[in-house]
């Protein structure tokens, strides 16, 4: 039989359970960081509490304010290196590609021809060279925000990937001058690769991840060296892919699968705009958009428009944005590269 002392050394002992005593000092140091990171995000002049503007799963969530704040964090973070900006200035720029004079959907039954084509490539037989596009110009400068415009088959979304230094598959003339502020394109594609970036029409994710992973591992794959604000690196991607699902309405899908053709997902506008926050979440220099907006409602594609518009006004961010079918509203958030297009040799 027990002593009343034994038992209570032993009600002791289970009330200052070690394991417990340990999770109550994490709980204390994450309400201490993310009470540092809230005063440092300009609390002082704007509210951090709980449902603030700041707060980006509350109703009163603003992305000026938001934009402002993190800027000034980004700005304030390493005196020494100031966020990079970019631009770029292109001359007498002559891009073309190769074909084989045969163009027809694969089948079964032209499949020879194919290999055919397979073998003269490999062997090297010189085939047509097809212009692209011929002697454009143009000056983009920091902050800008410019839509490409141009019938399909134009050359826009070759335009767009050889500002984004991704010029696999076809050629890039020799005497064409392309300038990245000072930095030249063969720098920009080895050595500042992140600075320029390019997304695709068609949306590439894997689909048995969540909307919520998704985009934690875009924004912790782009995390800086100096983190702003004193946040660890797993809180700075979290609250920037909390933000970016609020700035484009898929908060509610966090714990839905992105999906895909085959294995059922969020629905195809919500996958088009979980690709849009991936690239967003990067806060690349230099935007190249194509055609971003297929798939989007009208409404939503203004609020990507003036998504871009606020990280150009607010970030100094440059975007080149190949946009089709756009309404009025979003078309006039930037200016056209109007004459640009008019150069453009099509390839029809």
């Amino acid at each position: 039989m027990s002593s009343p002392l034994a038992s209570e050394a032993t009600t002791t002992a289970l009330l200052c359970d070690p394991s417990d005593q340990q999770r109550q000092d994490e709980l204390s140091e994450v309400a201490r960081s993310v009470s540092k990171a809230s005063s440092l995000l300009g609390c002082d002049v704007l509210p951090c509490d709980e449902g603030s503007s700041l707060d980006p799963w509350g109703p009163n969530f603003d992305v000026l304010l938001w934009t402002k704040a993190f800027q000034k964090l980004r700005s304030d973070a390493d005196p020494n290196q100031r966020p990079r900006v970019s631009g770029i200035a292109f001359k007498n720029l002559r891009v073309s590609g190769s074909s084989s004079g045969s163009m027809s959907q694969e089948t079964v039954g032209n499949m020879p021809w194919k290999l055919v084509d397979l073998a003269r490539t490999m062997l090297g037989i010189k085939q047509t060279k097809v212009d692209i596009i011929h002697e454009a110009e143009a000056l983009v400068l920091p902050g800008e925000i410019v839509a490409v415009l141009g019938p399909p088959g134009s050359g826009c979304t070759t335009l767009l990937k050889t500002i984004a230094a991704d010029t696999y598959g076809f050629n890039v003339d020799k005497d064409s001058i392309v300038n990245y502020h000072g930095i030249r394109p063969e720098q920009i594609a080895r050595e500042y690769r992140g600075d320029a970036v390019y997304t695709a029409e068609v949306d590439e994710n894997f689909p048995k991840l969540t909307v919520g992973d998704t985009l934690y591992f875009a924004a912790l794959a782009r995390t800086p060296e100096t983190i702003p604000g004193g946040f660890t690196k797993a809180q700075y991607a979290l609250h920037l892919r909390d933000v970016v699902m609020k700035m484009f309405g898929i908060s509610h899908t966090v714990n839905t699968i992105v999906g895909d053709n085959f294995v059922r997902g969020v629905s195809g506008g919500e996958r088009k705009r979980v690709t849009i926050a991936e690239a967003a979440l990067s806060f690349a220099p230099l935007q190249c958009w194509d055609n971003s907006t297929r798939g989007l409602d009208s409404a939503n594609a203004f609020e990507f428009c003036r998504a871009l518009k606020t990280q150009a006004k607010y970030m100094d961010l440059s975007s080149l944005v190949a946009i089709y079918q756009a309404s009025q509203d979003a078309y006039d958030v930037s200016p056209s590269f109007g004459t640009l297009c008019k150069k453009f040799r099509t390839t029809d």
